[in-house]
């Protein structure tokens, strides 16, 4: 009682925050690794035809490259969008309306123009034929 009408009463010892810290740091960090995760949706494509198994160019990825090269192209060589020369009209407004299976602007355009085609679809790391 007179210790505490003096202020000399016995504290107990606080930790200190920073302590607390590094303690929920070393906790966090000191549990065991979990599996591998798994590939995720998208993938880096290959090299070459050569290279050992690894990650593949997903098909969807494949062909919005391949069709924007063959846009670049269209526009390099200054051809219509169907690969002919700019200002050729269709009956219907579409040389696609005349075809007897449906297909794809790309694939018309790749069946006409073996040029881009063979541009277009070559390998990665593949040179110039």
């Amino acid at each position: 009682m007179i210790a505490s009408a003096l202020g000399l009463e016995q504290h107990r010892a606080m930790p200190c925050p920073r302590s607390l810290v590094l303690a929920l740091l070393a906790a966090a960090c000191s549990h065991a690794p979990g599996p591998d995760p798994s590939p995720s949706a998208v993938s880096l494509p290959r090299p070459a035809l050569e290279s050992p198994p690894g990650w593949q160019m997903p098909a969807s990825a494949y062909l919005a490259e391949r069709n924007r090269c063959i846009d670049r192209e269209l526009g390099r060589r200054k051809l219509n969008q169907f690969g002919d020369p700019e200002g050729t009209t269709y009956p219907g407004g579409s040389p696609l309306l005349s075809l007897t299976r449906p297909m794809d602007r790309h694939e018309y355009v790749m069946q006409r123009r073996r040029d881009i085609a063979t541009h277009c679809t070559k390998a990665l790391g593949e040179p110039e034929r």
